[in-house]
């Protein structure tokens, strides 16, 4: 799996014992949601068309890597759906990988640090706490992309 352009690790989150986007596999298309909050808009708007993000999230009390998927769309596209609710902030992914519920990788198992997986927005591979274990992002997606080879 080519992670030349893997530049981000998102949490996501549902109700407890749900998988979240469960519905979409390899090659479907989905707004992904970001919670309203301090910056939250800005943050979603500067995640760049192409890039992709990896999707972390609980399940019966673990962490799982769930999806990789791409954003396929510039913000100013997507903000007009942008809508004033809780999860109102969409950007459009198509999902690049899907793990199934009990097939998905641990997410601590596969990055092998707590990369500080609390709130809405999506964060920069090359962010301390990751860097602090993998020392470079070329290191961090070469194992991210054996994980994922080995899960499929």
């Amino acid at each position: 799996m080519n992670l030349e352009r893997l530049e981000y690790i998102k949490n996501v989150s549902h109700s407890e014992g749900c998988w979240s986007y469960s519905n979409y596999c390899k090659g479907t298309y989905f707004p992904l949601n970001f919670k309203q909050g301090k910056g939250v808009e800005k943050h979603a708007s500067n995640l760049p068309q192409g890039a992709l993000v990896i999707l972390s999230q609980r399940y019966e009390g673990k962490r799982y890597l769930s999806h990789v998927v791409e954003i396929v769309n510039e913000a100013s596209e997507d903000q007009p759906q942008w809508e004033n609710s809780d999860w109102g902030i969409v950007r459009w992914v198509k999902v690049v990988w899907a793990a199934k519920p009990g097939q998905a990788p641990g997410d601590k198992e596969a990055l092998k640090v707590n990369w500080g997986f609390d709130g809405t927005k999506a964060k920069a591979l090359d962010s301390p706490n990751l860097m602090d274990c993998w020392q470079t992002v070329d290191a961090l997606k070469s194992r991210v992309s054996q994980v994922l080879e080995e899960a499929s």
